[in-house]
């Protein structure tokens, strides 16, 4: 059985500072990325190891969200570049009332790891919800995955148990 958490932000209460990450930077995703951004999320689930067991769930799950995010002017996603080269993302739902915002959290590519890069991608994140009108964001993930342990308990955030499927998405 998957075991699921859901964390949960204020928004409008919550100082989201996005640490510098220097040399490399954070921005909202360009309409012609998809496939790059596709591509890095699918590469840094696969080296977490949290992920294996329902991978190809994953990628079938990833792909309907990366494309439902770029078919738009305006992508649902923040990008993390070092130069030209896209090494993590963050797809993103500003629907207020979605019950997972953060689709794919904050995702790395495994050689960038450990320097921040997750941390500033939600505080990104989060920042780009609350533009968007959202007032409390949720992100849901895998009990022992990389995000729940080292980097959404980062921000002050709540924690409760989520008892459906994330990766189904509406309407399948």
């Amino acid at each position: 059985m998957i075991s699921w958490i859901c964390f949960e932000w204020e928004l409008a209460s919550l100082e989201l500072p996005v640490p510098s990450i220097s040399p490399l930077i954070l921005r909202p995703a360009e309409k012609g990325e998809e496939e790059t951004v596709l591509k890095a999320l699918l590469s840094a689930f696969a080296m977490d190891t949290a992920w294996g067991d329902i991978s190809r769930k994953l990628e079938e799950g990833m792909g309907h969200y990366v494309e439902q995010a770029f078919d738009r002017p305006d992508p649902s996603c923040i990008v993390a570049l070092h130069g030209q080269r896209v090494i993590g993302a963050s797809l993103l739902d500003s629907d207020p009332d979605a019950g997972n915002h953060l689709i794919s959290g904050p995702m790395i590519l495994h050689e960038y790891r450990n320097r921040g890069v997750g941390s500033g991608l939600l505080a990104a994140s989060l920042i780009f919800l609350r533009d968007r009108g959202v007032k409390k964001a949720h992100g849901v993930t895998r009990v022992n995955s990389t995000v729940s342990r080292f980097v959404y308990p980062k921000f002050s955030s709540l924690q409760s148990p989520y008892n459906q499927d994330p990766l189904q998405p509406a309407g399948r």
